[in-house]
């Protein structure tokens, strides 16, 4: 058991470094820097190592304090509208299903990680001895996280500590049992899935947890301590018999063959489908033309011929916003009561639309295409990667994103300024022009943000597949900082001329920066 403790932890720990030092090696600056023998560097791996178990204690705290914070938001949010109830009692109802929704998405036992892969698959490391191991490291990491939290609610919300301690066991019991019962199901000849424990009927459970979480709490009947206590203790046992069964199955190098297989075939699958979706999308119809010369020409018959793909999700989202703003417009005329919590929100919470800005933006999906179906062919001619061409191309597509973007921009700041005056109005009509033009000056910044980083940074490599570690870490830091905004009130007046401003500098920057530096970093990856 020690000698796969050691194994399954060397094989993670050196596939993280490994990738970390990847990512590090790929950052525009630092690469010319640092020597190829990166790898083989003594000091660089120590610092590797370090870092990945950095990550190891922060993912493990990280991902359970987002958990138990969206609960505690729940749960105020429940209590707007359930006065008579404790907010331990609706805290408490919501872990209950929440846990049990979580069980159907994550067993941790048939995790598909690629460290496991080559230990299993490659290594023939005994399949038993690893899924245990890993799988009660997991256990003691959700034990300790969750033994906190509950700890620290018991001192500020008054929430029980012996049923806390039962909540942390009826955690560990349910997902133990769901393990059990896929056990048992491999042995009668069913496919085993860790993120779909129960075939078809894993997605009406979670309808109905869901339900259940949201409905009794909302109607002022959250489950009480007592009957919490009892549901959580049956998990608890179930958990014993699950147990039972892990420790008596026989079959893990069979379980762990067919999901971590499946999971390699899904893999392969979904970049093939990528592609494949792309491909279909684009129109057969031999009559498609364009009367424009050079990159115009190139440019129009790819819009046209990729419509579906780029102008229909536009179409789709702007009819959405549309009809949102329209019953929102229509409910405030009729509900006072309603315009005046609107109107104060639509003059303090524009940050929030940042992110709605950013997940509804069309630029990854508009460079993904333009690499797949265009760039992907072009860029082995030297003639295309020339500083005036790139600029050139990279200004009309620039325009085209721009177009696509701006048009549920419009609706949306439409709707909020209509919505802004409908709901009683503003002192300062600044404030109108603001909420009209800061979703359109948002949706260019994204769509200069995401082309830029396709050009300085093309992270596709022949297969399609995002090769570089700095695009990954850009893209994900502009997710956390759009999100970020989402949790900060500012006033109308200061965040919207601040984006505005940024937005201008940024696209006047960008295309410098493209102009300069896309010659050498426009390319195909290995």
């Amino acid at each position: 058991m020690r000698n796969t403790l050691r194994i399954s932890f060397s094989l993670k720990n050196t596939y993280r470094v490994n990738s970390i030092l990847y990512a590090i090696k790929q950052i525009p600056i630092i690469k010319k820097i640092l020597p190829d023998s990166l790898y083989r560097m003594i000091g660089f791996k120590i610092a590797g190592h370090i870092i990945s178990w950095i990550w190891e204690v922060l993912s493990s705290i990280f991902g359970k304090a987002i958990y138990f914070g969206l609960l505690v938001a729940g749960t105020f949010f429940a209590g707007e509208f359930n006065k008579h109830s404790s907010f331990g009692e609706i805290f408490m109802h919501l872990f209950l299903f929440g846990t049990i929704i979580g069980v159907m998405s994550n067993t941790y036992m048939l995790s598909t990680h690629r460290s496991k892969y080559y230990a299993i698959m490659l290594l023939n490391v005994d399949a038993k001895k690893y899924n245990i191991i890993n799988y009660v490291y997991q256990i003691i990491k959700l034990s300790i996280c969750y033994a906190i939290a509950f700890v620290i609610l018991h001192f500020t919300a008054g929430i029980p500590l012996w049923l806390g301690l039962l909540a942390v066991m009826f955690a560990v019991g349910i997902k133990t049992a769901v393990v059990g019962y896929m056990f048992l199901s491999f042995e009668k000849g069913k496919d085993a899935d860790g993120t779909n424990p129960f075939s078809w009927l894993t997605f009406p459970l979670v309808i109905l947890s869901a339900f259940m979480a949201v409905f009794f709490p909302a109607i002022g009947y959250p489950f009480p301590y007592v009957a919490l206590a009892v549901v959580m203790a049956v998990g608890v046992a179930l958990g014993i018999l699950g147990l039972v069964k892990i420790i008596k199955f026989k079959q893990y190098r069979e379980i762990s063959r067919q999901t971590l297989l499946k999971a390699e075939s899904v893999k392969s699958d979904s970049k093939q489908t990528v592609v494949k979706n792309t491909t279909k999308a684009i129109s057969a119809d031999t009559n498609i033309t364009s009367y424009k010369k050079g990159f115009e020409f190139l440019n129009e018959l790819f819009i046209k011929r990729h419509k579906k793909i780029l102008w229909k999700p536009v179409l789709i989202i702007s009819i959405v916003a549309f009809a949102i703003f329209a019953i929102a417009n229509i409910a405030t005329i009729f509900l006072p009561e309603l315009a005046t919590e609107l109107n104060g929100l639509l003059l303090n919470s524009l940050p929030y639309f940042l992110f709605i800005m950013y997940a509804i933006n069309r630029g990854m999906s508009y460079t993904q295409a333009l690499f797949i179906n265009c760039d992907h062919s072009l860029l082995t001619y030297s003639a295309y990667k020339k500083p005036k061409n790139i600029l050139k191309l990279f200004t009309i597509r620039l325009r085209e994103i721009v177009k696509m973007n701006l048009v549920p921009a419009l609706v949306i700041g439409v709707g909020m300024s209509a919505l802004l005056y409908v709901s009683g109005g503003t002192d300062n009509p600044i404030n109108y022009v603001l909420l009209l033009l800061t979703p359109m000056a948002m949706s260019i910044f994204f769509s200069v943000h995401n082309l830029t980083i396709y050009y300085l940074l093309q992270p596709y490599n022949a297969n399609t597949e995002v090769k570089s570690g700095t695009y990954s870490i850009i893209m994900g830091l502009t997710y956390a900082v759009c999100y970020i905004f989402m949790q900060i009130q500012l006033p109308t007046l200061y965040f919207g001329i601040a984006v505005l401003s940024f937005s201008i500098i940024y696209c006047l920057v960008a295309c410098l920066l493209v102009y300069k530096k896309s010659p050498e970093t426009f390319r195909i990856r290995a």
